[in-house]
């Protein structure tokens, strides 16, 4: 089992297959993220970011006013646009991405940030990293 970040933390599970990652919180909302959107999302955020910290991003009010700052939510609801439901899967995306090496959270509960310390380069890599980390069932 993992937790979202942050004062309003969820207890989420998640699972790699049919190369897509399956997220359900303890609420059995589901976000499901294909390899090659996650690819895309890791590949936008080397290219604003580089190595520098971005930010959760995810307030839906700003991203449906197209005022939220740029950072993880909004460069995945950037690849859906008008799905902000998508997007807030950024809070549970980011920590799975933590938990196999590719992300380093900042450590805070408000102003969650990451940054990028391992980009996989290519989907094979991305897809070689997931199954081996799998969560519990919530």
């Amino acid at each position: 089992m993992t937790m979202t970040h942050g004062g309003r933390a969820k207890l989420f599970s998640w699972f790699f297959g049919a190369d897509h990652v399956l997220i359900e919180n303890e609420d059995h909302l589901r976000h499901t993220f294909s390899v090659e959107e996650i690819f895309s999302i890791l590949s936008c955020i080397q290219t604003e970011f580089a190595r520098r910290w971005f930010p959760l991003a995810n307030n839906v009010e700003k991203m449906y006013r197209r005022t939220e700052r740029p950072g993880l939510g909004t460069t995945i609801h950037q690849m859906r646009p008008g799905d902000t439901l998508h997007a807030q899967g950024a809070s549970y995306l980011g920590v799975v991405l933590e938990e196999i090496g590719i992300l380093e959270w900042n450590g805070r509960p408000r102003g969650i940030s990451w940054r990028l310390i391992n980009h996989p380069g290519d989907l094979s890599t991305l897809r070689a990293l997931l199954p081996k980390h799998a969560s519990s069932p919530v």
